[in-house]
């Protein structure tokens, strides 16, 4: 079976009349007089219905008219005809309240609660207690300042360490080369520089003759040697040292590799 959309089309008056019809119809039959806005109207900002003087006043709750019988059987109680406190009245008819005594309570039942009242006054009103005075609202809104303030004050600067200091790692001392490694370091490095500096002008250079065997093997004699980004010194054996001159591995040139498990030879003072 298939269904169809109906789609009613109505004009503003006729759907006024709809509205009116259904209204008689649910009260029964009554006429009525209904004016229905065509569009809503927006009254005038700040305009006010005009007071009727002549209507009824509003009858005060019962909380009113219970703080006004409080006040009329507290006031005989006074001195010297003073007027009672209004913090007392209300005080005296919250505690008669929460004794499901309102408005029951009788003239001596609220003297007595008066009398308890000067006897045993509270520190701090029930409103001032729950927070519903202005003055705790008005503080409510400010304690996120506050306790942001308070936790900044109460921050500690983080200490500062200096070069001083002598908890700071201290940097180990380089342990200095010996007279005779530095010169002949210094030796081998001038020799290399004028085979370059031959090599480069064409010409030759007389190469120096080779000590004995003996003294060619000076284990002393070190030169600055770079392995896998590491700053190392070298003598022509292969023994290998840190900038600090303390003892590292043994190098082999054909693999290009330093044995550090190599041990330190006997014949190297450092």
């Amino acid at each position: 079976m298939s269904t169809s959309t109906l789609i009613v089309s109505l004009t503003t008056d006729q759907l006024k009349s709809l509205i009116v019809d259904a209204l008689r119809d649910a009260l029964g039959g009554k006429n009525l007089d209904v004016a229905v806005p065509s569009s809503p109207v927006k009254g005038k900002r700040g305009s006010r219905k005009p007071r009727d003087p002549d209507a009824p006043k509003r009858e005060p709750n019962d909380w009113i008219k219970f703080t006004s019988r409080v006040r009329s059987v507290l006031a005989p109680q006074m001195e010297d005809g003073k007027k009672v406190a209004p913090k007392a009245v209300t005080q005296v008819a919250s505690s008669l309240k929460d004794a499901s005594l309102m408005p029951s309570a009788t003239d001596d039942q609220i003297i007595a609660a008066y009398k308890n009242w000067l006897a045993n006054p509270p520190a701090v009103s029930k409103m001032v207690a729950e927070g519903r005075d202005k003055k705790s609202k008005k503080g409510s809104s400010s304690d996120g300042s506050s306790v942001a303030s308070s936790v900044k004050s109460d921050a500690k600067p983080a200490p500062v360490v200096t070069a001083s200091d002598d908890s700071a790692p201290k940097k180990k001392g380089r342990k200095p080369m010996s007279d005779d490694a530095k010169k002949a370091a210094a030796e081998k490095r001038a020799a290399t520089n004028a085979a370059k500096k031959a090599a480069s002008s064409g010409g030759s250079v007389t190469q120096p003759a080779k000590p004995s065997e003996d003294a060619s093997e000076n284990v002393m004699d070190f030169e600055p040697f770079t392995w896998k980004k590491m700053n190392l010194v070298k003598n022509a054996r292969g023994d290998c040292l840190t900038e600090d001159m303390e003892w590292f591995g043994h190098y082999d040139e054909k693999t290009n590799k330093v044995d550090t498990s190599a041990p330190q030879p006997a014949d190297l003072d450092l």
